[in-house]
């Protein structure tokens, strides 16, 4: 189901929709006409302990959609009118285990749900569609009954390809706390959902 969002921005009204077999051909056309985004990861990377080639277009593709199919991949897609352009990937831990394995994280609760990936797609970025798609994420995870939610944006000046994490300053926007380093130049944030 879209949910619309009619504040007005830049290209127009933003909508969203969950990642589902229903939405797979949008996530699909988004990630198809950007080279299957970061060269071909098609948003399997954290999905996947140990060895992972992000330019295996075809078998992250087919990984992914697999995932979808069964249930097992969560995201947002966010539209401007019928376009797909932005993207938010989150789940629960079990789901992105790749987290996990990063040196010296420590997780902020027992089972966090995650958001591990970000996308705008050139021509639509700085119009909000980062923001919505974190925000209609949160608000999903909290029907799911994720009780905290964390983040691991990068610090400082990148260029847009590189962060795909998110920025500190689009989480703290939403209401995440810094907790801690996650690496050289990223931080873990969290956010912990009202009434859980």
């Amino acid at each position: 189901m879209r949910h619309s969002d009619n504040k007005g921005h830049t290209h127009g009204a933003l909508s969203s929709a969950q990642l589902s077999a229903d939405t797979w051909p949008d996530f699909e056309r988004l990630f198809a006409s950007n080279g299957g985004v970061w060269g071909g990861c098609w948003c399997m990377f954290f999905h996947k302990p140990g060895h992972f080639d992000s330019k295996d277009y075809e078998k992250n593709k087919a990984a992914k959609h697999s995932l979808v199919e069964e249930g097992r991949a969560h995201g947002i897609i966010v539209y401007c009118g019928d376009e797909p352009v932005g993207w938010c990937q989150f789940g629960p831990k079990e789901e992105l285990t790749r987290i996990d394995k990063k040196r010296r994280y420590v997780p902020t609760a027992p089972e966090p749900w995650r958001i591990t990936c970000l996308f705008v797609a050139p021509g639509h970025r700085r119009s909000g569609v980062a923001k919505l798609a974190v925000e209609r994420s949160v608000s999903y995870m909290k029907k799911l009954k994720a009780k905290v939610v964390e983040a691991y944006p990068v610090e400082g000046e990148r260029s847009a390809t590189l962060l795909w994490m998110g920025t500190p300053g689009l989480f703290e926007g939403a209401g995440f706390k810094e907790v801690g380093p996650f690496g050289k130049s990223s931080w873990v944030y969290s956010l912990r959902l009202a009434g859980r």
